[in-house]
């Protein structure tokens, strides 16, 4: 569920338990038994039940009391302590605290860069989490001004890789934007540059392209693409389109209300706060891109836009994957969390700050944690 935390557990896999020998473990943690590294394999881990579970609020009390038993310990464990900060920004993102969101993944940075050194691999893979922390807040300028700023420092001090990872994210923010010449362009100059010439870059660079093809709805470059991708492909599959999610008529117009001060289109009682509500949905990606058996596998109660993200994982298409003598194989098996977007705000009339519902959904890839788990008739 959350990236650091793998390299936490690589650290030390031996300790990594389940059950309720996992709360025993925590509860030491707790009482301040536990080194920084102990403390955050075992609170992320249990926090991670709690958020597959639903429990969203739970989870965020955990991680934010281990914050305050490890804020102070970064120069001793900085990755560890980062896992937790990151841990907690997946949470409050699901769970609609923006700020807690934001002061969760500034944390993590900082934890990273103060304590570590600038070529390391995680300050590295973290450099570009401010900018994706604007994108998710709807703040696609101050995101751009990041990214642009973390690439023209990481260039200027030879330091090739966060400079590309921060190129690559102006071009797909670029084309977000509807910008297809300029991120065209920024890509043509990013493909100029040593470091596209390796594997992995290559091949994100390809899939950069393909998506901006399909925005420009260029047909001859998409089939080009698609299959220089499949050539390359040995990861996760990549997604070249997909429907837009469903949409909440009345959260967008209440959160547009909300942008200049106005009173929500529902009324809001003091007492009123937005439930949380998600589903886990597991699909086959088959070989030549397209989706089968799309389900919801659980979740909150029996939510009425299940069908509608059942309907949108249907419609995407992902680039072919298969090889010579591969067809007819199965393909790849994912489970995604979709939960839908709520933020905490003060409703006109009131003192209270509370969960509300916002438009849109949060998404997040659970396939990996969920590897030595069968798909549903297996």
């Amino acid at each position: 569920m959350f990236a650091l935390l793998l390299l936490v557990q690589a650290a030390s896999p031996d300790i990594v338990v389940t059950g309720q020998r996992l709360v025993e473990e925590q509860a030491k943690c707790v009482r301040g038994e536990c080194t920084p590294l102990r403390d955050a394999q075992a609170t992320i881990a249990l926090a991670e039940q709690q958020f597959r579970n639903g429990e969203y609020v739970h989870a965020k009390g955990l991680l934010a009391a281990a914050i305050s038993r490890n804020k102070n310990k970064g120069a001793e464990a900085p990755r560890a302590v980062a896992a937790i900060y990151e841990a907690m920004a997946t949470v409050s993102l699901h769970e609609g605290d923006q700020d807690d969101y934001r002061r969760a993944v500034a944390g993590q940075v900082k934890t990273l860069r103060d304590n570590l050194p600038a070529d390391d691999v995680a300050v590295q893979a973290s450099a570009t989490a401010l900018g994706d922390m604007w994108i998710k807040l709807g703040r696609y300028r101050q995101a751009e001004s990041t990214f642009r700023g973390i690439e023209e420092q990481a260039l200027a001090e030879g330091q090739a890789y966060p400079a590309m990872m921060a190129g690559m994210k102006r071009v797909w923010l670029a084309g977000a934007l509807g910008k297809v010449r300029e991120a065209n362009m920024m890509l043509d100059a990013l493909e100029q540059r040593p470091i596209a010439q390796e594997p992995g870059f290559r091949t994100a660079l390809r899939v950069v392209r393909l998506r901006l093809a399909v925005r420009a709805g260029n047909d001859a470059e998409i089939t080009r693409l698609a299959g220089t991708i499949a050539a390359d492909q040995s990861g996760p599959p990549v997604l070249v389109w997909q429907p837009p999610y469903p949409g909440d008529a009345m959260a967008e117009a209440s959160n547009n209300v909300r942008a200049f001060g106005g009173v929500d289109v529902t009324s809001v009682r003091s007492t009123d706060v937005a439930s949380i509500q998600w589903v886990d949905v597991g699909f086959w990606v088959r070989p030549d891109g397209h989706i089968e058996e799309a389900e919801i596998l659980r979740g909150s109660r029996a939510p009425a836009w299940a069908p509608a993200i059942l309907k949108q994982v249907e419609g995407r298409r992902y680039a072919a994957s298969a090889k010579v003598g591969e067809e007819d194989g199965p393909g790849s098996y994912r489970i995604e969390r979709v939960t839908r977007k709520n933020l905490y705000a003060t409703p006109i009339g009131s003192n209270i700050r509370r969960r509300v519902p916002a438009p849109g959904f949060e998404i997040l890839d659970l396939t990996a944690s969920e590897a030595a788990m069968s798909p549903p008739g297996e």
